[in-house]
């Protein structure tokens, strides 16, 4: 009898890991969204870039101080892991000429693109920027964070789709 009531709870305790999606289930998938190049970058998709290798998105504004708190990290890690690791600094501002103008006056050299920002608003839940997002090469989201991070946060951070 005691036979039987583990193996009863070991086949119960399969079937839920099963039905919950344990730790095989698939992760969650990112959006596809259309990119439209600001400056350093040409138009594409999200599924585009990870199809290469890893993306980093990061959604930002100019008017965002922890935004523009980030930049210089975000650029010195695109230096250091660009050759592994798309970057796409997706700005959310209304106007496209201001972000352009932000990376310009900088001299910052990370793909900056646009898009239909409220679709992208919906489909990520950018309830508050910044938010970073890792995407795996199977359009697979690794992981995401909100709130500015700094050069030892953001490459910690990276450090996980690498």
């Amino acid at each position: 009898m005691k036979k039987f009531a583990v193996l009863f709870f070991a086949v119960l305790a399969a079937g839920f890991m099963f039905l919950v999606g344990g730790p095989s289930a698939s992760a969650k998938a990112a959006p596809d969204e259309a990119l439209v190049g600001v400056v350093n970058a040409s138009d594409t998709t999200i599924y585009g870039l990870a199809g290469e290798k890893p993306v980093f998105l990061n959604f930002w504004a100019t008017w965002c101080p922890p935004c523009v708190g980030e930049m210089p990290a975000i650029e010195e890690m695109y230096k250091t892991y660009g050759d592994r690791l798309h970057f796409a600094a997706v700005s959310v501002d209304d106007e496209k000429g201001a972000a352009a103008a932000f990376v310009q006056s900088r001299g910052l050299t990370v793909p900056v693109y646009t898009g239909a920002l409220n679709k992208i608003g919906n489909d990520y839940n950018l309830d508050a920027i910044p938010k970073s997002v890792l995407v795996g090469t199977d359009g697979s989201i690794i992981a995401e964070h909100v709130g500015g991070m700094s050069a030892a946060e953001l490459e910690a951070f990276l450090r996980k789709a690498l």
